[in-house]
This record gives C-alpha cells, structure tokens and sequence, in this order.
C-alpha cells in the first residue's frame, strides 16, 4: 500500500476524532470533557484488506463516538508476542491460529467474551475452553473461508490436469501443504479420525495419517511439479493467482474460498471430495478456517467495538466495502448475499456440512503446526522417499510428545455440526 493512500487514511480517522471532540466541547462547554477513548487493534490485513476493514472501523467511530487504532501486518504472530511479551498487548487482535489463542488462554492472557458476543460465536471457530477449573469462550470468528475446495476453469475437468501449487508465504511457508494433507485426511478417514489427530491422540505414524501424505504425494508427484510448488508463492510469483488460462499451464487449484479475490467470474470450484478420485464419501464434511478477534485489555470501547464486528451492521458496512469476488463469509446469516459469482456456490456448501472441522494445523500448538510446515517442503523434495516420509512422521511424533502438556484436554474439539443460518456475504 502507498504512503500518499494510508496518509489519506490516517487523516480521515483524524477528521473523526476532531468532529468528535467538536461535539463534545459544544455540548459540555461548561465543564471539561474526558477525550472519547482509542480502542487498539492489531490483525492481519493490509492494503486494500486493510482499507475495507478499516471502513467497518470508521463505522464503528460514527456509530460510538469511539476511536481506534489499527495496526495491520503480514508478521501477526511475532509482533502480537512482542507486545503480549513486553505488557503491552492491543486491546483486541485478530488472528487465524486457534493453538495460539488456545496458549494465551491458558496463560491467562485473554479476557472472556462478553456475553453477548459468546452468543455469537458458533463451533468449530469458537471452542468451549476449560481455563483453571471454568468454562468460558475466548474468540470469535469476525470472517470464516472454506477449505475443502478445488478451483477450475468451466470446461476444463475438476479432475484431470497438472494441480496448481504454491507452498511460499513468507515464515509460514508450506501451509498450503498442510492443508492438502488434513483436507485428503478428513475426506478420507472422516471427522472423528481428523479430530484425534489434530487434538495429538492420533499418531502421525498411523496408517490412516501416512496415507493422507502419500496420496497428496502422489497427485503432486515429483520433477517439475514439486519444484515448481516449492519454488511459487501460494498466490503465484505476480501474486495474481496460480491458475492459468494456457494449454499448457496448471489446471487445477486445491486453495481456500478466499483465492476467489485473485481471480475473475469465469473461475468455478468443485468441493474436494469430488475433485480427487478415491476421496469421494457422503459425509458431508468440510476443513474451514476463520480470522478470530480476543479480548486482550478488558476495556469498555475493547467490549463495545468487539460486540460491533460480531454484528449486522459491521458485516453489512465490510460487505459493501469490497468488490463481489472480495466480500467476505460470516458464520452467522445478515441477510442477502446474492449471486455474487461463487459466493452462492461456497455459502450453500457450508450451509449443507454436517460436519465442519476446523482447519488442523491452525488448532495444533505453534511449535507442532511450524514443524507440520516444515516437514512438507521437505517432503516434496522427494514425494516418494518412503524412507523420508517414514523419517519425518516420527520428527513429528516426537515433536508432538514434546509439546503434549498443550494438546488434550487443553486443545477443544476441532469439529462440529453447522450452527444456525447462512454463510454468505450480503449484497
């Protein structure tokens, strides 16, 4: 994002909070005012992300005489340490990683959500946690994407052609990886095999986790194909997306609802389990992700602001304020969404789950998911090094028996049943 675009910005929320102070100083002429309070946000969107949600924020403003001060960065979850390390956390942050809010919970870090916003905050994004002896919900989903999805052009088959694939993303690296794996698992081996494994019951030596690798090994393949993923960013090296219109390019794409912002209205998907042979089930279950906002400061503005994003008027303002191939998913209904291109198809497959299934990786313990991350760009140097394979599912293990004071019962579940209305973005 340029300067000159986040100047104008940093001067509109400045015009905010001048008009706001002109109001009280003539309104309580008399006496002296408090300034009205600055509520700090820190989250993972920038550029035009960032502008779109920064307009729900200004809405907010308007709407509660509230300012804010949002910080986005691509760095999440070492900048959010940082602060939490050296006492000054952001009122509220807004992460995807389940394991880690799971950690600052624990350790006492997270403030309880309102009840208002609990009420809100629906399974599988929004666990139950047991924290010294009480029960209590700790985040809600503000934005959720479905994962379980593979991207084609119409015409061109679901399921033939060379797969698109990128594992770059900077120091999370080889997620995309991760998520072909738990996806292949899930539609395989069902819910209650996922959840055992990514709450640390099940091995990852087990049969049924070793074959999620190998098939994903063998749709990959080796040569060109598994260089290309480990040499291409998730998003393509133009960041314009990875699916090509070329004879002789990628086909196919295994890649969440949000890639859908980098692509045009002639780009259709297919749910995973009827774009891979030999996973095709009717379980109707489905990998999801979601951007989840916790309380770090028990403020006034912080509960005021969060009850704000969990509501209609923040979804339908954030809805508006992006291109229709941008709008984002919510895990409760706010009305009409529309035809918006894919945004019916991908609302109607999360409205007819049985079973969602949080994504794995995001609800494992931070050190288990980075050497999950690790361990797939070493896989694909060599997709059918059975020894290899072998060598690093027992790194895994070991990884796993390391970290086994956060995994059950601390983790929560990580699937659940649908919980009420639609999904989709509003008009």
């Amino acid at each position: 994002m340029n300067r000159p675009r986040r100047a104008r910005r940093r001067a509109t929320r400045l015009l905010l909070t001048l008009s706001l102070l002109a109001g009280l100083a003539l309104t309580s002429a008399a006496c002296a005012e408090e300034p009205p309070p600055v509520v700090s946000v820190l989250g993972p969107w920038t550029g035009d992300e960032e502008e779109s949600f920064e307009k729900v924020l200004d809405e907010f403003t308007l709407k509660s005489g509230i300012t804010y001060d949002y910080q986005g960065t691509t760095s999440l979850r070492e900048t959010l340490l940082a602060q939490v390390q050296a006492g000054s956390p952001p009122d509220i942050a807004i992460l995807n990683s389940l394991g880690e809010l799971t950690e600052y919970a624990h350790q006492g870090v997270l403030v309880p959500l309102p009840e208002k916003v609990r009420e809100r905050s629906p399974q599988p994004w929004a666990p139950e946690l047991t924290v010294r002896g009480r029960k209590n919900t700790y985040w809600t989903p503000v934005k959720v994407d479905l994962k379980s999805v593979v991207w084609h052009y119409p015409g061109r088959s679901a399921q033939r052609g060379d797969w698109c694939v990128g594992m770059g993303s900077g120091a999370t690296s080889g997620w995309p990886g991760s998520d072909w794996i738990e996806d292949i698992l899930l539609q395989r081996s069902g819910p209650a095999v996922y959840e055992q494994w990514a709450t640390g019951e099940l091995p990852w030596g087990s049969p049924e986790v070793r074959e999620a690798w190998e098939t994903w090994g063998r749709l990959i393949g080796g040569g060109s194909q598994a260089d290309a993923a480990l040499s291409n960013d998730y998003d393509g090296s133009d960041h314009k997306g990875l699916l090509k219109r070329s004879g002789d390019g990628c086909r196919r794409e295994h890649q969440g609802s949000f890639i859908r912002r980098l692509y045009g209205k002639d780009i259709t998907y297919v749910p995973t389990s009827k774009a891979v042979a030999g996973l095709h089930n009717e379980r109707g279950a489905y990998e999801v992700a979601g951007d989840m906002a916790a309380l770090f400061r028990d403020t006034e503005g912080a509960r005021a602001l969060l009850t704000f994003l969990t509501g209609d008027q923040a979804r339908a303002t954030w809805a508006k304020a992006v291109s229709e191939r941008n709008r984002p998913f919510f895990p409760v209904s706010v009305g009409s969404y529309g035809d918006a291109w894919a945004n019916r198809a991908v609302n109607e497959t999360l409205t007819g789950a049985r079973r969602l299934c949080a994504d794995a990786s995001d609800a494992m313990p931070p050190g288990i998911r980075d050497a999950f991350h690790r361990a797939v760009l070493e896989f694909l140097a060599a997709p059918a090094d059975k020894k290899l394979l072998s060598g690093l599912l027992q790194q895994l293990d070991d990884e796993t028996l390391r970290h086994r004071e956060l995994l059950t019962p601390r983790v929560p579940s990580v699937c659940a049943a649908p919980q009420g209305g639609l999904y989709g973005a509003v008009k």
